[in-house]
């Protein structure tokens, strides 16, 4: 009689154990590479979402426009203003679109820091902050500080504008350069010098 060949009980059972350890590896390697590419596209998206924050905050500060404000109150705001009890900037811009509701093309830019989030609110020179809530721009997240320096005609650095002690017939006046600091909760820092803005 022919000797049948073919796999013991013991051998099938050290192929599917070693089977099961590879399928295991494989595995472990996809979720691994899945994970590594999800935090890559994540920290793409939010270098991008950054980057145009900060593109968009250029372009605000260059078409910066000496230009007071109507507060509608029966006041007017100076061109560029701080508010000194929490991170928050306002001032007008020119260089918008020209539209029947706002033939100046002038807009009031408010720039506040609420619930960890950066945000850009805007209204029409016609329109007034009081009875309208303007236009809101979540510009960046996860945001815990911002800091922002102001440089005098004189050569000095102010936290906040107009200057200390400025006189009271300075309500056109604008910084000479900007610097703004931006801390998020990660510990990283963004830092951006704004020139060129000093106009009066």
């Amino acid at each position: 009689m022919k000797k049948q060949s073919g796999f013991t009980l013991i051998e099938v059972i050290v192929s599917l154990f070693l089977l099961s350890i590879l399928s295991i590896m494989s595995y472990q390697a996809v979720e691994l590479m899945t994970q590594l590419n999800f935090k890559s596209q994540q920290t793409f998206n939010n270098e991008s979402k950054i980057s145009r924050a900060l593109q968009i905050i250029s372009r605000d500060f260059i078409h910066m426009k000496p230009r007071r404000f109507f507060d509608g109150l029966s006041d007017m705001e100076p061109a560029y203003i701080t508010d000194p009890s929490d991170f928050g900037i306002r001032f007008t811009r020119g260089g918008g679109p020209s539209v029947k509701s706002n033939p100046s093309g002038l807009r009031r830019v408010n720039y506040i820091l609420r619930d960890d989030k950066f945000v850009r609110i805007s209204w029409g020179a016609t329109e007034s902050p009081r009875q309208s809530d303007g236009v809101e721009l979540i510009l960046m997240d996860n945001v815990s500080k911002v800091e922002i320096a102001h440089l005098d005609a004189n050569g000095n650095s102010h936290p906040d504008w107009p200057p200390p002690n400025a006189p009271s017939n300075t309500g056109k006046l604008l910084p000479r350069m900007i610097e703004m600091k931006i801390s998020f909760e990660d510990e990283t820092e963004v830092s951006r010098l704004y020139p060129g803005v000093f106009s009066n």
